[in-house]
C-alpha cells in the first residue's frame, strides 16, 4: 500500500483494497452514468491489456455515448497541446472514471491527485490508473474536504464547474461557483493555474436546438434555467464576471471544437478569424448532441466561418476551456499556441446510429419538446401574474386612499 500524498494524508485517508484513498465513513454522492454502463466500464477495464489514454484497444471497445466518453483517446486532447513545463504537482476535481487522470499521469514529471465523489466512479478511474504510482485516486466530497494551500502548480475543474450547486449548501449556484473558485485559489501556487472545462449557456448548437446536456431539454440553458437543480453552465460574459469576483487577476479563453467534451481542436482567443487552419477546423467539426439526433448540415461551418469574421466565435462557441491565475505571462506559457487541431474519428455506432431509425429518439424528443413547451406555458404564467400585480400596485398607490395615507404617515415620521 502507497503512503499517499499530501492531500490524501490532510485527510487521514486510508487506501482501500481496490486502490482508492477513502475516510472511514463517506458520505453518499448520488451521481452515475448508470448502473449499466458503470457495470461494462469495469468489465472493459479490468480485461484490457493497454490502458493508456491513447489505447487503441479501448477504443475498439466504444458501442455507445458513455463508452465513447470514458475509453476515447480524443478527450485527452483537451490538453495535449497545453505546454506544462514547470507544472509538477497537480489537482483533479471530479476525476470521474479516470480517463483525464491517465492522460496527466502518463507524464512522470507529474503527481497527480485526482478526487471523485462517487464511489464506483472513484474505483473505475483507480482501475484505469492502476499502474501509474504517480496518480493517486481518492473518493469524496471535495466541498468537505481539505486541500493543502498554496500547494498546487495546476488544478483542473474538467465538466464539473457546473454542477457545483447540486452538491453544495449554498443558496444559489453562482455563490456555490465562487465557492469552487476560492478553493481553487487557495490550493493553487502563487503562479499556479486553474483550468476549467465547460458549455457554454449560449453556445450556437443549443440556440440552434440541440438538448442542453445535462436537463435534457432544448433551450433551457438559453432561458437561464428557470427551473435550476443546481446544475448550471454560463456565458463568456458571465464567466468574465465569475472569474473578476474570485479575483482572479489573469484570466485566458480557448474554445474546443465541437466542443470539450470530444475536442478535434482547441482555439486560442487569439487565434486570427483568417487563419486558414482555422477556417479548415470549423469546416471539419461537426456539433453534436449526446442525447438526440442533431445535424445543421452545411450551414453550420457557415455558420462558424461569419462567426469567426465577425470577431465573435468565442462569445458563441459550444464549450469553453478557461485558464486562470495570477500571471498573464504564465496563462500564454501553458497555452503557447493559437490553435491546435487533431485527427477527426468517426465511431462505428456513430454511423449505424446515423442509418437507423429514429423512432425511439423521436419519441424523446416528442417528449422533451412537450416539457419544454409546459415550461415556458409556466414561465409566461409567472410573467402574466407578476404584471398584473405590478398594475394592480400601481392602482393602489395613485389612489387619493393612498395618497392621503402617505402624507399623514409623513407628518408622523413614517416613510
Amino acid at each position: 500500500m502507497s503512503s499517499g500524498t499530501v492531500f490524501t494524508r490532510l485527510n487521514d485517508f486510508s487506501q482501500s483494497s481496490d486502490g482508492v484513498y477513502r475516510q472511514d465513513e463517506a458520505a453518499a454522492f448520488n451521481y452515475s452514468d448508470g448502473e449499466q454502463s458503470e457495470h461494462r466500464l469495469r468489465s472493459i477495464l479490468e480485461s484490457a491489456q493497454d490502458l493508456s489514454s491513447d489505447s487503441v484497444e479501448l477504443e475498439q471497445q466504444i458501442v455507445d455515448w458513455p463508452t465513447e466518453y470514458h475509453l476515447s483517446s480524443t478527450r485527452a486532447n483537451l490538453l495535449r497541446g497545453l505546454n506544462l513545463e514547470g507544472v509538477n504537482t497537480v489537482l483533479e476535481l471530479g476525476c470521474g472514471c479516470g480517463s483525464i487522470s491517465r492522460y496527466l499521469g502518463e507524464n512522470d514529471a507529474l503527481e497527480v491527485d485526482s478526487v471523485e465523489g462517487s464511489a464506483v466512479r472513484a474505483s473505475l478511474a483507480a482501475l484505469r490508473c492502476g499502474d501509474l504510482p504517480n496518480v493517486s485516486i481518492s473518493n469524496g466530497n471535495f466541498n468537505t474536504l481539505q486541500f493543502p494551500e498554496a500547494h498546487y502548480d495546476l488544478v483542473l475543474f474538467v465538466g464539473v464547474a457546473e454542477y457545483a450547486g447540486r452538491f453544495s449548501e449554498r443558496e444559489s449556484d453562482e455563490a456555490a461557483l465562487q465557492d469552487l473558485l476560492a478553493l481553487a485559489k487557495r490550493a493553487i501556487k502563487p503562479d499556479g493555474v486553474v483550468l476549467i472545462a465547460i458549455e457554454n449557456r449560449v453556445g450556437l448548437k443549443y440556440a440552434m436546438g440541440a438538448c442542453e446536456d445535462h436537463y435534457g431539454v432544448p433551450y433551457i440553458g438559453l432561458d437561464n434555467y428557470p427551473e435550476s437543480t443546481g446544475i448550471r453552465t454560463y456565458s463568456k460574459v458571465e464567466w468574465q464576471s465569475q472569474i473578476a469576483q474570485a479575483g482572479f487577476d489573469a484570466c485566458h479563453f480557448a474554445y474546443p471544437f465541437p466542443d470539450y467534451k470530444i475536442p478535434n481542436c482547441i482555439v486560442s482567443e487569439h487565434c486570427s478569424p483568417d487563419n486558414l487552419d482555422l477556417q479548415q477546423a470549423l469546416r471539419t467539426n461537426k456539433s453534436r448532441d449526446y442525447l438526440s439526433s442533431f445535424d445543421l448540415g452545411a450551414l453550420e461551418s457557415k455558420l462558424w466561418s461569419a462567426l469567426a469574421s465577425a470577431g465573435v466565435l468565442g462569445d458563441l462557441a459550444n464549450s469553453f476551456m478557461l485558464l486562470l491565475g495570477q500571471d498573464k505571462a504564465r496563462l500564454m506559457k501553458m497555452m503557447d499556441f493559437e490553435l491546435r487541431s487533431y485527427t477527426v474519428s468517426d465511431h462505428a455506432y456513430l454511423v449505424e446510429t446515423s442509418a437507423a431509425p429514429h423512432a425511439e429518439n423521436d419519441k424523446q424528443t416528442i417528449a422533451r419538446q412537450n416539457h419544454l413547451k409546459h415550461l415556458k406555458r409556466e414561465l409566461e404564467h409567472h410573467k402574466q401574474h407578476a404584471i398584473e400585480l405590478e398594475n394592480q400596485l400601481g392602482l393602489i398607490t395613485r389612489s387619493r386612499g393612498w395618497q392621503l395615507l402617505h402624507k399623514i404617515r409623513s407628518l408622523f415620521g413614517g416613510s
